[in-house]
């Protein structure tokens, strides 16, 4: 079972579905699983990249990403959770539950956008923050509300992602930087030699 944090909000959760909201849920993980959403995604994020040449920023999202979801693997298979039982749960998912591999790579996607990103103006940042959390939050609740994680299981896929999102983040804002001093150094070529 979840415990004495896990099972309460279980029950509670369990005791307080509706129709709109099991349907609204349902929907977020048929796309959230679908190779179509997810080739959708991916089309649409080439698009951006090239067209705002975030390459660096791109490649921080990728090893996010990829990380998280070999690393949630990892820990999955080392605590060997169970996920809660079939009473509690409108989703029967295969494999132990802890931690959430779709809270750790939402997470770790949004974490290295919101570090990667040289943001133009505050205004953006937040909303960008605001946008990115709301949908990983989603996710996470979606997945509690349908019982295919306990909550402990997303909160520890949030705290991956987010640790290793800010990590891929913070090598790219590093060449980044290390870009801009390169750039600001004086090419030894263009120095004209001193006359006699």
């Amino acid at each position: 079972m979840g415990g004495w944090v896990d099972d309460p909000i279980m029950q509670l959760v369990a005791a307080h579905r509706s129709d709109w909201a099991t349907g609204a849920a349902r929907a977020l993980m048929w796309v959230a699983n679908s190779l179509t959403a997810l080739a959708v995604v991916v089309l649409l994020a080439v698009v951006v990249v090239v067209a705002r040449r975030a390459y660096r920023q791109a490649a921080a999202v990728a090893l996010a990403v990829v990380t998280a979801g070999a690393v949630a693997r990892l820990l999955k298979e080392l605590f060997g959770r169970s996920r809660p039982p079939a009473d509690l749960a409108l989703v029967h998912l295969a494999g132990a539950s802890m931690p959430s591999t779709h809270a750790a790579l939402t997470s770790a996607a949004a974490t290295a956008v919101l570090v990667a990103t040289t943001w133009t103006s505050s205004r953006a940042r937040l909303l960008w923050t605001l946008v990115l959390a709301a949908g990983t939050a989603f996710v996470g609740v979606c997945m509690v509300y349908l019982g295919g994680h306990w909550p402990t299981d997303v909160l520890a896929g949030w705290a991956l992602g987010i640790a290793l999102g800010a990590g891929a983040g913070l090598l790219c804002r590093r060449a980044q930087g290390a870009d801009r001093r390169d750039d600001r150094r004086p090419d030894p070529r263009d120095e004209q030699p001193q006359g006699s």
